[in-house]
Parts: structure tokens; sequence; C-alpha cells
């Protein structure tokens, strides 16, 4: 039999070793569809574990002051997750794959216990300081988004009992929990899904300050931010339109986009006057840096420095920040300068 010449031969072994490859891999998902194809659910197994739950809790900033939840995660529940297969290929209208799969996580029954006792923390607080709607819901988001940030890679999302027990997660970890708390609560809620970026975040309903074309208001998950700001931390730009997916369908909205539209614009107005304050003051000898123009420039730069640094710095505390903002950023008659 006539050999191959050693280009058609190795090329004639790669198709080989394809065609093998797909062979075998078509074999698999056949024998296990659910593993590939499925929706993620939790199996329950009581009697893996008899140990003690896991007792979560987390204090936040909010407002002037901190706050505590605690949670009781069973550790059956726990381990259930953790074993629980979620590297799945989603087929067909991504919208729609996508909505079956994350609300598979978001509503599975093994979670409810903990969404049910986290939010009986919420609402505790929430009478105590006589909150808002638009206020609860950034409570909600705070005590999330303060949970830290440890990038997943190429890992599929957390069930929210992982997410506690573990103490960290990601993007979509967190926000997977911080959207089944405000659809619980009645709020109008989708994930925003980033393909390109490798970024998924939240939108919520609302009267103000939509983000794109997305029809919400814009809320992150990965650390402490305003809501329809991405996170400061967020070192990548969100330059693709996200795959909005729906999750909760409430009739309750957010209410305060101006004032979080305000202070951002406001920060980045102080940013732009402080660099150009900066600019003017680059030009002055040493010998003239004890003038009284220098220095009366020097001050105003430093003040806007100051503001949009107060601004960075306190997302947790929506209302006490526009206050602050308004009065520093005013000039006769309150018009921003």
């Amino acid at each position: 039999m006539e050999e191959f010449p050693p280009p058609l031969r190795i090329l004639q072994l790669i198709f080989t070793g394809l065609a093998i490859f797909l062979f075998l891999f078509l074999v698999i998902v056949l024998a296990m569809p659910q593993e590939f194809f499925g929706i993620p659910a939790v199996a329950m197994d009581n009697s893996s574990s008899d140990g003690p739950p896991f007792v979560v809790t987390r204090s936040f900033l909010f407002g002037k002051q901190s706050e505590t939840v605690t949670v009781a995660v069973d550790r059956s529940v726990y381990e259930a997750s953790k074993d629980t297969h979620r590297n799945i290929i989603l087929l067909g209208d991504q919208k729609v794959a996508g909505a079956q799969y994350y609300s598979a996580m978001i509503y599975d029954p093994s979670q409810e216990q903990i969404y049910t006792d986290l939010i009986s923390g919420f609402r505790r607080i929430r009478a105590e300081r006589n909150l808002t709607d638009d206020e609860y819901l950034e409570l909600i988001a705070a005590c999330i988004q303060s949970i830290p940030y440890k990038g997943g890679g190429n890992a599929p999302p957390k069930y929210p009992a992982e997410l506690l027990v573990e103490g960290m997660g990601d993007c979509d970890d967190k926000s997977i929990l911080i959207s089944g708390l405000l659809a619980r609560e009645g709020y109008t809620v989708v994930l925003l899904k980033f393909g390109p970026e490798g970024h998924m975040s939240m939108g919520v309903g609302s009267d103000a300050f939509p983000y794109k074309t997305t029809g919400y208001t814009y809320l992150e998950g990965m650390t402490p931010a305003y809501v329809g700001s991405p996170t400061a931390h967020l070192m990548i730009s969100l330059n693709s339109d996200p795959l909005v997916i729906p999750v909760g369908d409430g009739t309750k909205i957010y209410h305060s986009g101006n004032e979080t539209q305000y202070l951002i614009a406001m920060s980045n107005l102080a940013k732009e006057r402080a660099a150009a304050l900066s600019h003017r003051l680059d030009p002055y000898p040493a010998s003239e840096q004890n003038n009284t123009e220098y220095q009366a420039l020097a001050a105003e730069r430093d003040r806007y420095t100051a503001i949009r640094a107060y601004i960075l710095g306190h997302p947790y505390d929506r209302m006490g920040v526009y206050k602050y903002v308004q009065q520093e950023m005013a000039e006769k008659g309150g018009t921003p300068v």
C-alpha cells in the first residue's frame, strides 16, 4: 500500500484524531445530556453532613454607621451546592436560555432559607432606621457588595450558600445574590451580562438615569458603588451592549437616579477642575509659590480633589454625600460651579 507523503500523512493523522475526539465527545454528551445542556439544580442529600451550620456574620457600612446581618447556612446545603454541576452549554436564544439558567440558580429551593434569613435581617435594619424603598435597595446592595471580590476565572457562578460561606466571590456570584434578594422584595431587576468583557452586573427599574438602551439603571455588584455607576474598581471599559436577563418583575423601582447621576457628574467635574488648576500651577517657579495667587489656586485645587475623593469614598451613603456635594459645589443661588 502506497504511503502518503509526510505532509499529507500528518494532515491525515490530524483529521483522524479530530474525528475520534468528536465521536467520543458525542458519546459523552448523549450519555450525560443533563451535564451539558440541562438546567442546574441542587440535589440535596440531608444525610451527607450532620455537622453544625456555618454561621456567617457580615458587617458593612451604610450611611453614617455600620450594620450587621447574620445567617446560618446549613452544612448540607453548602456541600450540595458546591457539588452541583453548572458548566452548561446554553443553546438557542441566549436571553431565554440565560434567563432559564440564572433563574434556576436564583430560585433553587435549596437556597430559599438563606434568602429568608437575610431578608429578615435587612427588614429589621429597615424598620430601625425607617428606610425608604430606595435606601432599602441600597442597603441590600451595600451588604453584598462588601463581600471581598475574588475573580473566578472560568469557574461557574456560585450559589448564595457558597458565596456566603467562602466569604468571597466575583461579579456574577454577587449579582446573583443581590438580584435574588431584590426580586424577592418586589423590585424590578435584571442581570446585565457583558459577553466580550466577561462581566456581569444588574439593572434595576428606575424613573431616571437609564444605562445605555437597556431601560434600567445600572447596579454594580463587584464592590461598593452608587446605583447607576460602575464601580471605580472595575478596570475594564464596558463597551458592549449587555444581554438583559430578566430576574424579577416586581413593581418597586428606584427613584433616586437623578441624585446618583448628579454625584457622578460632580465627581467628573471636580476631576476636570482639579486637573485644570494643576495645569495653571505648574508654570509657577518655586520662588513664587508662597504668593497669594498661587496659594489661592492650590487651595481651590485641593478642595476639588477632596470633593472627588469624598464622592468616590462613600458610595454607601448616597443621601449624605448628595447633601455634602450640593453644599461644596454650589455658588450663589445653589447653582453648581
